[in-house]
């Protein structure tokens, strides 16, 4: 049976010769060749991945960040997009909280890509009680440094503050483990100096979900302590374009003091606990996104605050 596919298909392969110009350099069998070979590299690449949708899926480590357009995939991606998230948040301890956020970014093709143009208006990495942080608009750098250690460096604007920031990482793989450790360091003129880092640890165990520890810390010069959190997310792909995750917050400090006593404290100060539902709804473009949460924060004496989120987010551009 192999062979009758094999001979059908050399068959055809030799009758589409006499639609195309043959190089009178060249002999008939070399043309023939050539025309054949062409074919089966096609047909190959074209196998391979259709089987490799069928039985793997796509790309564990990337698919998840790309489908939820979260901080770290915006942090890594070259490509130009414009990603609207209307947000909406109710919280049993604070107060009703809407917003508007927009982040973009616009390759510069002419520099090989080297040069983006951004804007950011989220960030993640806060801790869930926080006040947004102002919009972000600058310049991005992208290079490739010594040991394969990728760098990116910002220089923009922050509200009416200027600042400057440099972004290292490098990927490992251990077994079944990919670790990316990255470190930020950033300076601006309201904040002076902050660094940060970030040591990700993702495994997949299936063909359709992804387990992810996240341990992070941060300092800054007008800030005492560090402040360091550790988390664990699971994400399943249990549908097509429905995609389930649930996530295990730890965050503290090693010195910090509350709103209501001037006392010097360390350790955790906050336990989330964080369900989030994300779809798909339409084209490649239109998502919508339901996380239902809960947190036991010091500032609240460890009560519980109930929390509900819901996002719809809008994607322009190029798709990876």
């Amino acid at each position: 049976m192999i062979m009758k596919y094999f001979l059908f298909f050399f068959t055809l392969s030799l009758f589409t010769l006499h639609a195309k110009s043959v190089d009178t350099n060249t002999s008939y069998i070399d043309s023939a060749h050539k025309i054949i070979s062409e074919k089966v590299t096609n047909y190959s690449d074209t196998l391979d991945q259709t089987i490799s949708k069928l039985f793997t899926g796509e790309k564990a480590h990337n698919t998840y960040d790309d489908f939820f357009k979260n901080e770290k995939y915006f942090n890594e991606t070259e490509q130009s997009f414009v990603s609207v998230n209307l947000n909406t948040q109710l919280q049993s301890k604070y107060r009703e909280k809407s917003t508007l956020t927009v982040n973009a970014n616009i390759a510069l093709k002419r520099t090989n890509q080297k040069f983006n143009l951004f804007i950011s208006g989220v960030n993640e990495n806060k801790r869930i009680i926080d006040k947004n942080s102002a919009t972000e608009l600058g310049l991005n750098y992208f290079r490739s440094d010594t040991y394969k250690i990728q760098s990116r460096y910002s220089l923009g604007i922050r509200g009416f503050y200027p600042f400057i920031r440099a972004r290292y990482y490098k990927i490992f793989t251990v077994k079944s483990w990919k670790i990316e450790p990255m470190q930020l360091f950033e300076y601006s003129t309201k904040e002076s100096f902050k660094e940060s880092t970030f040591i990700y640890f993702d495994t997949t165990l299936s063909d359709k979900s992804l387990f992810r520890i996240t341990l992070q810390r941060e300092t800054q010069t007008k800030i005492r302590g560090m402040d360091y959190a550790v988390s664990s997310q699971y994400y399943w792909n249990f549908y097509k374009k429905n995609i389930l995750s649930i996530s295990e917050i730890l965050s503290g400090n090693t010195e910090y003091t509350t709103e209501t006593s001037t006392r010097k404290y360390s350790g955790i100060n906050n336990y989330a606990t964080v369900l989030t539902f994300r779809k798909n709804i339409w084209k490649k473009w239109f998502f919508y996104q339901i996380s239902p949460s809960v947190n036991f924060h010091k500032e609240n004496s460890y009560k519980a605050n109930y929390a509900i989120n819901f996002l719809i987010n809008l994607y322009f551009g190029d798709f990876e």
